[in-house]
C-alpha cells in the first residue's frame, strides 16, 4: 500500500512540473502603440489659422487637452477648453466636454469670462497625414470657419543641440517692415523678445496718423502684448513740414498677432473698427 501511495503521489508531481513548464504569461498589449507612448506627443505643441490659435498637449495614456482662443477684437473673444481621447484607427481625437467662453481682456493677455455659451460640446480633432488638423465641432458647425484647418507654427531647424531642444521662435524671427494699404507697420527688436511698434497711416498727401507702442513677444501665442500706445494726428505743408502734431492718446492697448507665414493682424482696443479685416503682409 505505501509503495503504491509512493508512485502515486511521484505520477502527480511529474504532471504538476509539465503543467508548470507548459505555462507562459502573455504580456497584455499597450493601450495605444507598440512603446506605450501616448500618440498624442506625435502633435502636441502650437496651431494657427486665422486669428484662432490652438494648443495641444497630451495627457495620460492616450488622452488630450486643448484650448483655443479666437480673437474677434483687440478685447473680445471666445476661449474653448475641452480634453479628449486619441482614436489611433481613425487618427481622431473625440471629445465631449467642450467649454465656449467669450471673454474680454482687462489688461495685457488677462481676460475676464463674460458669458459660458456651452460646457458639453462634441466633435473631434482629425489628425491629417501632412500633421495639419481639421477641428469639427457639433456646437459651431454653423459657424464660417467649420470645418478649421489648423497649420503648425513651424520653426527654423538649427544643427546645434541647444536648438534641437528648443524650438520656440523669438521676435527676431518676425522683425521687419509691414503693409497694407496706406498703412505701414514696423516692428523692432529690442532683445529679449522686447519690442517697439511704430506705425504710419497717410490719410493723404498733407495728413497722417502715427502710433508708437512697446510690447512683449509671446513665442507660445505668436502674439506681441502692448500697453501705452500714443496716437499722434499730423498735418503737413505742401513742401512736407509738419504744421501741426496732435495727441489724441496716450493709454492704447491691443496685440499684433504674426500668422507664420509673413502676414501680420493688429488688433488695438481703441481701433478695432478701423483695423477689421485688415492684414498686412512683410515687405520683401
Amino acid at each position: 500500500m505505501k509503495k503504491a501511495l509512493s508512485i502515486l503521489l511521484a505520477l502527480c508531481l511529474c504532471f504538476a512540473l509539465f503543467a508548470a513548464c507548459g505555462k507562459t504569461d502573455t504580456p497584455a498589449e499597450p493601450a495605444n502603440n507598440e512603446d506605450g507612448q501616448n500618440p498624442v506627443m506625435n502633435i502636441i505643441g502650437t496651431y494657427q489659422n486665422d486669428r484662432c490659435t490652438m494648443t495641444v498637449e497630451a495627457i495620460g495614456t492616450n488622452g488630450a487637452k486643448i484650448s483655443a482662443y479666437w480673437g474677434d477684437t483687440a478685447r473680445d473673444g471666445f476661449q474653448w477648453e475641452l480634453t479628449g481621447t486619441f482614436d489611433d484607427t481613425t487618427n481622431r481625437i473625440n471629445y465631449a466636454d467642450a467649454k465656449k467662453t467669450s471673454v474680454t481682456y482687462t489688461d495685457v493677455d488677462q481676460f475676464t469670462e463674460n458669458e459660458v455659451l456651452f460646457d458639453n460640446g462634441k466633435g473631434y480633432i482629425q489628425v491629417n497625414d501632412d500633421y495639419t488638423l481639421t477641428w469639427n465641432d457639433e456646437q459651431d458647425a454653423d459657424m464660417a470657419f467649420e470645418p478649421f484647418e489648423f497649420v503648425p507654427v513651424e520653426v527654423e531647424d538649427d544643427t546645434t543641440a541647444d536648438a534641437a531642444e528648443d524650438k520656440t521662435r523669438s521676435l527676431a524671427d518676425f522683425a521687419g517692415e509691414y503693409q497694407s494699404g496706406r498703412c505701414g507697420i514696423s516692428i523692432i527688436d529690442n532683445g529679449n523678445n522686447e519690442a517697439t511698434i511704430e506705425v504710419h497711416w497717410g490719410s493723404s498727401a498733407t495728413e497722417s496718423t502715427d502710433w508708437r507702442m512697446s510690447g512683449t513677444f509671446d513665442p507660445d501665442t505668436m502674439r506681441i502684448n502692448y500697453t501705452g500706445a500714443v496716437k499722434t494726428n499730423s498735418v503737413f505743408a505742401e513742401d512736407g513740414t509738419q504744421t501741426e502734431a496732435n495727441e489724441e492718446y496716450n493709454d492704447g492697448y491691443g496685440r499684433i498677432q504674426f500668422f507664420g507665414d509673413g502676414t501680420l493682424a493688429w488688433q488695438d482696443e481703441k481701433e478695432a473698427d478701423q483695423l477689421q479685416g485688415m492684414t498686412f503682409e512683410l515687405l520683401k
